[in-house]
Order: structure tokens, then sequence, then C-alpha cells
């Protein structure tokens, strides 16, 4: 018979997020299944709004930590870097076209950095990938599941909330599933915010003499007629706010993540518009920095299609009247 666990207690922050620990093992067969509650609550506990988290990394530091006392003597004294840049993968049906192998280069090489993916209700087998690369990297990975699709600006909002609670971590960030922006530019913005007095770094796509930046024609068209929109609502002189790329200060996050957003394309918007109220807008603009790209490239299966821009223009209307 089936032994069940219930899941680990997760303290309740004012994010409205329902997050619930589980823990991925193998039976007697080798096939993995989950533990979560007990054989007549798991419907329950498998309720559609509830955020599933695979997340071994204290528990692998402590296993680490006691294998060291046992061969050395358990007076040693053992320190251990955490990491103190955490960054959000957003994951929608990534199971083809996921870089596993340029994220386990960056991993291995880069300690300092603590990456939680958020399956954003996939239905390809995503997750299955993600649990594969977190139980090879315990330390550094964490898997956020979202039982149901929620989109892209409740999924990075998820993966926020939930590294947060590490109090070690100093730098926030998202960065695209898809490597569009890659870990050369992450680390750039990440040295940006590091050595300033910044809150926010955000990676901005300017085509330029020296830069790599690929976007369709069409696309192009689009995003500069939305960002004059921005703009104006902002009453900021952004050059491009939708790069999947950004960095910012603990102090950023707690003001601006802890609501749910209300658009699922211009969360990005959002966010700087809940500075602006939070710190007035000569402060807030003072406290972002918009960094150039050495490297962009439009990936395949990104589309931005027609219909898609009206959304968009939809929700610029909704933020601009704050309905």
């Amino acid at each position: 018979m089936t032994n069940f666990v219930r899941p680990l207690f997760v303290p309740k922050y004012k994010d409205n997020l329902n997050f619930k620990h589980v823990r991925l093992v193998e039976n007697n067969t080798g096939n993995t299944y989950v533990k979560t509650g007990s054989p007549e609550n798991f419907k329950k506990y498998n309720n559609q709004d509830e955020i599933h988290v695979y997340d071994d990394l204290i528990f692998s530091l402590n296993a680490r930590k006691n294998e060291i006392k046992n061969l050395m003597g358990q007076n040693t004294s053992i320190t251990y870097s955490f990491p103190k840049n955490g960054i959000v993968i957003p994951c929608y049906n990534e199971h083809d076209r996921l870089e596993t192998e340029q994220f386990k280069t960056f991993i291995e090489s880069h300690p300092d950095y603590l990456l939680c993916f958020v399956n954003d209700g996939s239905s390809d087998g995503t997750l299955s990938v993600l649990n594969k690369l977190r139980i090879a990297y315990k330390e550094q990975v964490i898997v956020v599941d979202c039982l149901k699709n929620k989109g892209k600006a409740e999924a990075v909002r998820a993966g926020i909330n939930y590294i947060k609670r590490y109090t070690r971590i100093e730098h926030f960030g998202f960065l695209d599933a898809d490597l569009s922006t890659d870990f050369e530019d992450l680390k750039n913005l990440v040295y940006t915010i590091e050595k300033s007095e910044f809150g926010i770094v955000s990676g901005s796509r300017i085509e330029r003499m020296g830069a790599n930046i690929q976007r369709k024609s069409s696309r192009s068209v689009i995003s500069k007629s939305i960002n004059m929109m921005i703009n104006t609502i902002l009453k900021l002189n952004f050059q491009d706010t939708q790069c999947g790329a950004k960095v910012m200060t603990r102090q950023i996050i707690n003001q601006t993540f802890a609501k749910p957003f209300k658009t699922k394309w211009l969360f990005d918007v959002e966010i700087f518009q809940r500075m602006n109220a939070s710190f007035g807008l000569e402060r807030s603009s003072s406290m972002i920095c918009e960094q150039p790209l050495k490297r962009w490239i439009h990936r395949d299966g990104s589309n931005l299609g027609f219909k898609d821009s009206l959304k968009i223009f939809k929700e610029l209307v909704k933020i601009a009247f704050n309905k």
C-alpha cells in the first residue's frame, strides 16, 4: 500500500497564492509518483487553485552538511554559500523547446544563481522535463507547478513570491524560457544592479551597431506602436518595456508583486505603474535603468499575431483607467 505524507507547511504571505510542498519519490518498480496528502484528501490537495512546489534545496544542503560532518567529525564548522540571485523562468508547453543543456551549463558554472522554473499548466510533459533538471541540481533549481494555466504574469508572480521566502536572495529577476535573452545579458543586468543604487534593471531590445537584435519587422512595428502608448500612460521615456529579462531588488518586488496583476500580457507595465504609485514619478524614474541587450533573437513559436495585438491594446486601456 502506498504511503502518503502531508505537504510541508509553507508560511502564508499576503500574495493570495496557495502553495503546497510536494515531493517526488520512486516506488519499488522505479516509477516516480508524487507524495501529497493522505489518500482520502488527495483531491482536496489537488485542486486547480493550488500551486505545487518541488523544492529540495534546504534538504539537500543539510544532507551534504551531515555527510561532511560524518566524515570530518561532528564538531566540524561548515559554511556554504547560498544563491543570492533568484531568477524565475515561466514555462508553458516548453517540452520540445527548452534548452536544457544550456541551462545545465549555466547552473554548473554559476553557484550564486537559483533558478525557479514555473510550469504554467502545461499539457505536453514540460513538468517532467523541469523535474529532471531539478533532481540533477537540487541546490540551485526549484520547480513551481501551477495546476492550471494562469498566464505569464501570474506564473512569474508565483515564482517571485515563492523564492522571496529565501531571505538570502538579494536580487530577483525573470527570463524567457526560450532564452531569446541569453545568460550573458542576464549576468550584465545583475552586475549593473549589484554595482548601483537602481531598484530595477530592465533589458532593452534596441537595434544598434554592435548588437545582434533579431526581431520580425511586423512585430517591431506593432511593438513600437504599443511602446508609444505605454510611455504616455507611465509618463516615462522607455525604449522597450516588454523585454522578457528584468532584475530587481527585494524592495521593488515587495511593492509590486504582492497583488495579482490585472493583465496577462502587460504585467511589465503594471510593475512600473505600481512603482510610480509607491514611490512617486520622480523617485521611481531614478530607480529604473533601461539597459540595452547585446543579443536578442526572436524564436519560432513565440509569435505575436494581430488578435494578440488587439488584446494588448485592450489591456492598455485597462491599465490607463486602472480598471
